[in-house]
């Protein structure tokens, strides 16, 4: 990685950046499976009193306290044999993958003084991206592993930006932004895995895996907000942006050739089939509205010094389907609330600090790692979490100077994690999934600084 800046005496181009980034990125999967075999079968194994634990309570569902043990503790008792035994399944899911990206990037500073009470200042780049991506994996053929394949794609990206600040005088700004970007996918998603079969119901060829020549998530993004100044420490801003996502990556089926695969004897009609992959579509739009201030106490009594508010609010909406085409239009992106708020109450001074602050989201269609790994979609109803934060910096001048305290409580309402679940016949109703209470979070803590 390297940088070069200069800066310029000038009413225009105030200076100049250039540099490059050099990034490697890997990822090495390996499904290793071992299993534990009794050295005996014929005899059995004496549980000994060290292996039990407290029973583990399951009341929550009904089924009372179970019996629970240490379960290294039996494996390593000399009574096992424990060896590697991977099926073909289990070999398929090992793969590599390799990204190498290269990014080469320019920008000038702007700083104008136009008038005595117009200024502008902001920045205008760009970045060359070059991005060369593998995967090495197994090819399963009716779950058999056929052998290994490398596969792998080359791609650059150019990404302009405008950055913006517009200063009138009297606090009064107006900010804006424009960009193209990109998104690399979850490294995951490039596995040169596969599988083919024909199905012995429909005679159809069908395959899944990864996409090693899969492509980013691309956009062009618009921000333009409007602030206001009010003190040193209190402003009230509204900001509206838009983005318009080129291209979005979901699960895809597509016609795919199985010419030279083994049918294993199971009659088809032809060598066409479907492969279902990662693979770039067309995007949609994403759009919404921002509101947020910062308001400190003394601007309307002196009395009040030391006191504030923050309070922020955003409103999004997209066009996206994430499932693709045919998906459902009542699916959102994983993690998109269209309401997110934010409220903090503060007091600060003399070295003490204190704060309450509440968070609230609307509901959402989560993400969430599921049984062997696996990612799954659930719909997360709306929550609203407190949370407390209490500090205190010993002032100069006392024995304890430079000594910072901090005591914080996360999840002060105790608020509960809840998901629902469709009904299974497309009567849209949705029933309760999981109701899950993590409890309150407490933190106590310290600084040091000399």
């Amino acid at each position: 990685m390297g940088n070069l800046g200069r800066t310029f005496e000038s009413d225009f181009i105030s200076g100049v950046d250039v540099g490059a980034n050099f990034n490697r990125r890997s990822k090495d999967k390996r499904a290793t499976v071992y299993f534990a075999d009794l050295l005996d079968a014929r005899t059995p194994v004496r549980a000994n009193s060290s292996w039990l634990r407290s029973p583990t309570s399951l009341g929550f569902a009904g089924l009372g306290n179970i019996l629970t043990f240490n379960a290294r503790q039996v494996i390593n008792s000399g009574a096992y044999d424990i060896h590697v035994s991977e099926s073909n399944d289990d070999k398929r899911k090992d793969y590599v993958v390799d990204e190498d990206v290269d990014t080469y990037y320019a920008r000038l500073n702007l700083d104008i003084a136009a008038t005595d009470r117009f200024k502008l200042r902001g920045n205008l780049g760009v970045q060359y991206i070059r991005t060369d991506q593998s995967s090495t994996g197994f090819n399963a053929n009716g779950g058999q592993v056929i052998g290994a394949q490398t596969l792998g794609a080359s791609y650059t990206d150019t990404l302009p930006s405008l950055n913006l600040v517009a200063d009138f005088g009297d606090g009064w700004m107006i900010r804006f932004g424009a960009n193209k970007s990109m998104m690399r996918p979850p490294i995951n998603y490039l596995s040169a895995d596969s599988d083919a079969s024909v199905s012995t119901t429909t005679r159809e060829w069908s395959g899944s895996g990864g996409n090693p020549k899969l492509e980013p998530y691309r956009a062009d993004a618009l921000d333009l907000s409007l602030e206001k100044y009010l003190a040193d420490a209190s402003y009230v801003s509204v900001a509206v942006f838009y983005k318009d996502l080129e291209t979005f990556i979901y699960r895809q089926n597509i016609p795919w050739d199985f010419t030279g695969y083994d049918d294993n004897g199971v009659e088809h009609p032809s060598n066409l089939g479907t492969f279902s992959t990662w693979a770039n579509g067309s995007g949609g739009y994403m759009r919404g509205v921002e509101g947020a201030t910062t308001l400190m106490g003394d601007l309307l009594t002196p009395a009040l010094a030391g006191f504030g508010v923050q309070l922020n609010a955003s409103y999004t909406e997209s066009s996206i389907d994430p499932d693709g085409p045919g998906g459902s239009s009542t699916d959102t992106i994983p993690g998109l609330s269209k309401v997110v708020a934010n409220a903090t109450l503060f007091y600060e001074r003399n070295g003490f600090a204190a704060r309450i602050s509440e968070r609230y989201r609307d509901d959402y269609r989560g993400e969430y790692g599921a049984l062997f790994g696996q990612r799954t979609y659930r719909y997360t109803l709306s929550e609203r979490q407190l949370d407390l934060q209490l500090s205190y910096d010993f002032q100069e001048g006392s024995r304890a100077s430079g000594l910072s305290l901090l005591f914080q409580i996360y999840n002060l309402n105790d608020e509960p994690f809840r998901t629902t679940v469709s009904d299974a016949h497309g009567l849209l109703i949705m029933f309760p999934e999981e109701y899950t209470e993590y409890g309150r979070q407490y933190l106590l803590g310290f600084r040091y600084s000399l």
